[in-house]
């Protein structure tokens, strides 16, 4: 038998090395490629399944009284953390055949299963395995989407409305500053939710302040996102001559809470757009201190209708597209850089009303402009994704290499983003958003896409 379970073994190494060939060769078309992304998922999931019972089988045997994470971590290379988290997973789903069984079928990733045990472990197993509802979820969702509603799915059936939790996060907060032997001075902490929400909010409002400067003096600094936050963190903390009155020029750290209501009208649970539940307590304390704008949905996410004149979104409409989607609705980048893209374009009679728009960042913006990606339902919003396939017309193939050398195969055949024109519909505006131009001049100056250039390749693909 062990003979025989390694040959089966080195069969599937065999045939899975053979393949990685074949992808590599730049001769496999894209439709068998995404195949092969989709046949990988399930296959993924059986391996991480396997080497958790593998592991714990050898560690029943020898004894070792951790549920085969350290041989885990030990013979599969990964970290105590990583290996702790697969041993837990294949645990509960033991309890939990038909989402054990889904993940071995390819219907769910080992992302959503890995938050279907975490929920498992806070509410019970019962209750996870009796509600299809999130099941149709998990196997529908992104991790990223997928582990906002089952923290809300989790927060309506805590018995405490999720107290105890918070209470634990907001005790762990803490900062450490401290010299590294790099010679630069290190930083870390870890905040509760509200004060880490609030904190998130004016670092990206100052680096986005700091990115508009960048895109008006083309001569100032090319500086990265993280190189924006790192200055954002000096300025805000800065206490000079231009910072009298209390702050009055600091972004402010606005944050929204939104309160969900059960069917009956009454309180359900409360949560950060775009991050975790709170406590209803929390929530409370907030709204001594805070300016409250009341906006009601029906149970699909609809109303706040705006007419059809208006080309651009009201702030109300933008604060309501906050609270459905919590970030970007392609990449779940932090709502403050996303703008109100139109699903059906204004130019074509789209209107500018919430179920005709969804919020992406200038990121995500420039791949549906400029790149063909597509707006696709994800459950009862919206998300994007990537071409199925791509056609370049002679406007725009990419000029041949100078030796006429052919293309190395797996090379980007896009051509680089243009900033002359846009195209028309989309977002309703006719005139460039410096969130595109921003993205072009990022492009053009990338060493990568340089690089690419001088060999004769096409500038790399969103």
């Amino acid at each position: 038998m062990l003979i025989e379970a390694a040959r089966q073994v080195r069969q599937v190494r065999e045939g899975l090395s053979e393949l990685i060939r074949i992808v590599n060769d730049g001769s496999m078309p894209a439709e068998d490629a995404r195949h092969v992304l989709e046949e990988s998922k399930a296959f993924a999931a059986r391996v991480a399944v396997l080497q958790a019972d593998a592991a714990a089988v050898v560690a029943a045997r020898e004894r070792h009284g951790d549920s085969g994470v350290g041989v885990l971590a030990q013979v599969a290379g990964l970290s105590k953390r990583e290996a702790a988290s697969q041993v837990k997973t294949a645990e509960k789903l033991q309890e939990m055949p038909a989402v054990r069984d889904a993940l071995q079928d390819g219907e769910i990733s080992l992302a959503n299963a890995k938050i279907l045990a975490e929920a498992s472990e806070k509410t019970g197993v019962e209750q996870v395995r009796q509600d299809s509802g999130l099941l149709e979820k998990a196997a529908e969702l992104s991790p990223e989407r997928f582990a906002r509603e089952a923290g809300r799915w989790v927060a309506s059936r805590q018995d405490d409305d999720g107290e105890s939790a918070y209470r634990r996060q907001r005790a762990w907060r803490r900062l450490s500053i401290w010299d590294g032997d790099d010679g630069l001075v290190h930083l870390r902490g870890e905040f509760d939710p509200v004060a880490g929400a609030k904190l998130r909010t004016r670092l990206l409002k100052e680096a986005e302040r700091l990115r508009r400067e960048d895109v008006r003096s083309p001569g100032n600094e090319d500086r990265s996102h993280r190189q924006r936050l790192a200055d954002a963190l000096d300025t805000l903390t800065a206490d000079d001559g231009n910072r009298r009155g209390g702050g009055a020029n600091r972004p402010p750290a606005e944050i929204v809470l939104v309160q969900h209501l059960s069917a009956e009208g009454t309180a359900a649970f409360a949560e950060i757009a775009g991050g975790g539940t709170i406590p209803q307590s929390v929530l409370e304390e907030h709204f001594c201190n805070a300016r409250v704008t009341g906006v009601v949905f029906s149970g699909k996410g609809k109303p706040l209708w705006q007419g059809y004149t208006k080309r651009t979104a009201t702030p109300a409409q933008m604060r309501a597209l906050e609270a459905l989607y919590g970030g970007c609705g392609g990449c779940g980048a932090p709502f403050v850089i996303c703008q109100a893209h139109h699903i059906e374009p204004a130019s074509r009679g789209g209107p500018t009303d919430i179920d005709n728009m969804m919020p992406l960042c200038w990121g995500c913006h420039h791949k549906v402009h400029h790149h063909n990606w597509r707006v696709v339902p994800a459950g009862e919003l919206f998300t994007i994704e990537p071409p199925q396939r791509i056609h370049y017309g002679l406007a725009n193939a990419p000029d041949p290499p100078p030796t006429q050398t052919p293309l190395p195969p797996r090379a980007s055949r896009r051509p680089e983003p243009s900033v002359s024109a846009q195209p028309p519909g989309g977002h309703g505006r006719t005139d460039q958003s410096p969130f595109d131009l921003e993205a072009a001049r990022i492009g053009r100056r990338s060493p990568k896409n340089q690089r690419d250039v001088e060999r004769g390749r096409g500038p790399s693909g969103p």
